[in-house]
């Protein structure tokens, strides 16, 4: 064999080319450029399931949904019997039309025929005072010890005086009515107006709460009591699950090997045993920041090309309108396309 001087013979250059040449013309998904590949995942609903709960203890008296069932937002859903809030709302409502008339009383100040009712007594009690000034008047023109005794006169100046003070307190009064209530006591009465419609809130929200309402539009999930059955707030329980409206997303497990190759707005294809035919798109919506460890009730065509590669990352999904609707928990398999370019 030719050697050359350097040592290197003409094979080993001729090897050297033709790898050379298998490096540049390899695919571009061998560098990590793009590649298609596929992960499993489920479906969901265009948000967690919300957990409708209560907040009274009662018996359940209506169940007025079931599984599957559409609802609207502020649809009654459960209703339960709850007899001590609704006597205790009867109360509060009592409570407050009483200090509601109080307050109103004050508020108001007397009425005009207390004020002519006052004014008559001061007329009355003036002409009492009128007439006992002349019978004064007459004794003591009299002379003491002689037409008149001493104790008369004695008796004469003691109902002048009375009737004097009879006039005064009836003009007080009367002035008092004029007046109309105290400031303080008008405060006093809607202060405690005001704390009763407080306390009736209070019971009407307490009553509220046992009827439960649909907090969003969306679809029941499942029921988890039945009718007669007691509910208490010491050991809080949900009474059913609903997913909210909207657009349907997947939730996919994607491989720390395929990683590289998943980008926010990438296509994919969603294949389901449930719709065979069917060609139903959807679009990288988010992928999470965090790793976890593959479901192990994980369902899907794919395996992971590595048995032992456990951990995973969250891509989720948004299903393309127009697709058929899918049943929240269904498993598929998401068939990734390549990342769009970068313009």
């Amino acid at each position: 064999m030719f050697r050359q001087p350097n040592g290197i013979t003409q094979g080993t250059k001729l090897l050297g080319a033709i790898c050379l040449v298998a490096i540049f013309s390899a695919p571009s998904q061998m560098l990590g450029q793009s590649s298609d590949f596929a992960a499993p995942g489920r479906v969901e609903g265009a948000a967690p399931p919300m957990s409708i709960g209560v907040a009274a203890t009662g018996i359940v008296s209506d169940i007025l949904v079931h599984e599957g069932s559409r609802v609207e937002t502020g649809q009654l859903l459960v209703k339960l019997d709850c007899a001590p809030q609704e006597a205790d709302l009867r109360t509060r409502q009592a409570q407050l039309a009483a200090a509601q008339a109080t307050y109103d009383k004050f508020r108001n100040g007397p009425r005009p025929d207390e004020i002519a009712v006052g004014e008559a007594v001061v007329n009355f009690s003036q002409a009492r005072a009128d007439e006992a000034q002349k019978a004064l008047q007459r004794t003591l023109e009299l002379q003491e010890g002689v037409t008149v005794t001493t104790a008369h006169v004695l008796e004469v100046k003691r109902d002048a005086r009375i009737a004097v003070a009879q006039l005064a307190e009836a003009q007080s009064q009367l002035n008092l009515l004029r007046a109309g209530s105290r400031e303080e006591d008008i405060r006093q009465a809607k202060a405690l107006r005001d704390a009763a419609a407080a306390e009736l809130d209070a019971a009407r929200a307490r009553l509220n709460q046992c009827s439960v309402k649909a907090p969003v539009d969306g679809v029941v999930l499942d029921v988890l009591v039945n009718q007669g059955q007691f509910l208490s707030l010491a050991v809080p329980q949900p009474l059913l699950h609903i997913v909210r409206d909207g657009q349907s997303r997947v939730r996919a497990e994607v491989g720390l090997a395929d990683l590289r190759h998943v980008c926010v707005q990438q296509h994919a294809t969603i294949a389901t045993n449930a719709f065979p035919h069917a060609a139903i798109r959807a679009q990288v919506a988010s992928i999470s920041p965090t790793v976890s460890r593959r479901n192990a009730d994980a369902v899907g065509t794919v395996s992971p090309a590595n048995a032992d590669e456990n951990n995973v990352v969250a891509v989720v999904l948004t299903v393309n309108p127009g697709a058929p609707a899918l049943p929240i928990g269904l498993p598929v398999t998401v068939h990734f396309e390549a990342c769009p370019t970068k313009s």
